[in-house]
């Protein structure tokens, strides 16, 4: 019951905002409210969780279709009951962020913020296919339309770049789960036995890749993570990719074969990406440049450790939840990631210094797409060296002081 109310709270939260006419500080202050109360749902998930114990538990069922194997059925595991714990603690300290910036057109912007948790939420406790693809297309909903109306200049291109890259993964994904579900007779996660249809393994693969993203289908990343609301972005890289390594684990579970046939490609691209987005990480000139990058080499090494095959790797990736172990770190790395661009949006907010945004290479100036500029009246032009963190170290010893050293 826990579980389907974790579910049905922040969409029956986003119906009553986005239906009430009240004022911009008391609409942000209902839907802060409600995701308040939401990670209070989650508590109370998590203490009547046996973590020891293993298996799905918090569970919920309901036959939709009898005769086409199609139900309600919800739950967690302990893994994903910490990454639907990050979703909702993540997403209400950006609720709280677009709350102290003041939105425009707040029953909107929140009642898809708080549509989104229920969606990302859902798509963690899924045990059925088609509830989970539906949760999972449900959940991109919500942030085409929070890039495109709220994001910055180039918002348009960022959009459909990511409508046209996501999209081709729900096709592709929709086709594998009409299939698996059609041959093996039912579309529950826990009666399905595991199959060997290269196509429809592949399909899956595709689509995860895309959405997680992993290299080379991460062309929507860059641009979406700088165009995006700094709380949107947060959400994005804290939240949203790691739905696909629930999505990677469904994979390696039912497609054993398939996993083992196209191993070594799949290990290729993922260390491809790990290297390609640590390089461009450590090379960006602003911040979300940063945060894109190095989620592409984070969601690299983690899909590395899923498809390694090996004890260690597993583990790791499924944040196996042992104190201090995995876990806990992850799901705090990606809560910390997260307040790392609501910190830096909150910065530049209150005018505090900022690290530039500008760097000189091969003799013209280049200024970066990040919103998060330094001030220039009263101050020398702007400009950082080929490593732009190692200069900030460097010339201010920690702290930006808004001029060329």
């Amino acid at each position: 019951m826990l579980t389907t109310t974790l579910i049905v709270l922040p969409i029956a939260g986003a119906l009553v905002v986005a239906a009430l006419p009240l004022p911009r500080t008391w609409t942000a202050g209902l839907a802060l409210l409600v995701a308040l109360a939401e990670v209070g749902v989650w508590i109370a998930v998590a203490a009547r969780f046996t973590f020891d114990g293993g298996g799905l538990q918090s569970t919920a069922n309901r036959e939709w279709v009898e005769s086409l194997g199609i139900s309600y059925s919800v739950g967690f595991f302990s893994f994903t009951l910490w990454l639907a714990g990050a979703a909702v603690v993540v997403s209400a300290a950006a609720i709280g962020y677009a709350l102290w910036v003041g939105r425009d057109r707040p029953r909107a912007y929140y009642a898809l913020q708080l549509f989104l948790i229920g969606a990302v939420v859902s798509t963690f406790a899924a045990q059925d296919l088609l509830l989970f693809y539906v949760s999972f297309e449900a959940m991109l909903i919500p942030l085409y339309v929070l890039v495109g109306v709220w994001g910055g200049a180039r918002r348009a291109v960022a959009t459909l770049t990511f409508v046209v890259y996501t999209m081709v993964g729900s096709l592709l994904m929709l086709a594998s789960v009409v299939a698996f579900g059609v041959t093996q007779g039912t579309f529950s996660l826990l009666e399905s036995g595991p199959s060997d249809n290269t196509w429809i393994f592949l399909g899956f693969a595709i689509a995860f890749a895309i959405k997680a993203p992993i290299f080379p289908l991460h062309g929507w990343l860059p641009l979406a993570y700088r165009e995006a609301p700094i709380e949107v972005t947060a959400v994005l890289s804290g939240v949203v990719s790691k739905t696909a390594i629930w999505g990677f684990i469904i994979t390696l579970l039912k497609f054993p074969e398939p996993v083992d046939d196209l191993r070594e490609v799949l290990l290729v691209l993922a260390a491809a990406g790990i290297v390609y987005g640590s390089v461009l990480a450590f090379r960006s000139p602003d911040l979300r440049g940063i945060v894109a990058y190095s989620s592409l080499a984070q969601m690299g090494l983690i899909t590395v450790g899923i498809f390694s095959a090996t004890g260690g790797g597993v583990a790791g990736s499924i944040l196996r939840p042992r104190p201090g172990s995995m876990s806990s770190r992850t799901t705090a790395g990606a809560c910390a990631t997260s307040c790392m661009c609501l910190h830096t949006g909150a910065r530049a907010r209150s005018g505090r210094p900022r690290a530039p945004a500008t760097s000189k290479r091969a003799g013209c100036r280049v200024r970066s797409a990040s919103p998060f500029r330094p001030p220039t009246r009263g101050s020398s032009s702007t400009s950082v060296t080929r490593w732009p963190a190692l200069s900030a170290a460097r010339s201010s010893r920690g702290r930006w002081t808004g001029r060329t050293p």
